[in-house]
């Protein structure tokens, strides 16, 4: 249950930064905030959201640094606070991964912090993608596109 909730969470979040961030940044169009936010997500979700609802190759090319930027300091955060939020056992590794959702910051990072731990996190980041892709170009655009315009 843990897991599903973190997913849900994780991505959701994730994507209300991405969003506010894009919207702050002066991009205020419903394509550039949805595909920003959902970068915001993964860098594979940045592009594969932009790309079906229309956003431009520099818009995309922002939600990929999102998600690079995103994955570098999941990979290299992990091991510091690890042990101050409990991640120690699989059931944890898979909240983990579902709330940061970056499969490759979330493997490194566990594999840095205890390589056992890295298929239970991988597995529910790996969730998160594909989650991700599939609200993004859909529940998320219909989302911003009813908030601002």
């Amino acid at each position: 249950v843990g897991a599903v909730v973190s997913l849900l969470v994780g991505v959701f979040g994730s994507f209300v930064v991405g969003a506010a961030v894009a919207y702050a940044l002066g991009y205020t169009d419903t394509v550039s905030m949805t595909t920003i936010g959902a970068g915001a997500a993964t860098y594979i979700v940045g592009p594969v959201t932009g790309t079906a609802i229309g956003a431009s190759s520099d818009v995309i090319a922002l939600s990929i640094a999102a998600g690079l930027v995103k994955s570098m300091l999941v990979m290299t955060g992990t091991p510091f606070v690890a042990k101050a939020i409990g991640l120690d056992n699989p059931h944890s590794a898979m909240v983990f991964g579902g709330l940061m959702g970056t499969t490759s910051g979330v493997a490194g990072g566990l594999a840095a912090t205890d390589p056992k731990l890295v298929p239970y996190g991988a597995m529910t980041a790996t969730f998160y993608t594909g989650l991700g892709c599939l609200l993004g170009p859909s529940v998320f655009y219909f989302a911003v596109r009813a908030v601002f315009g």
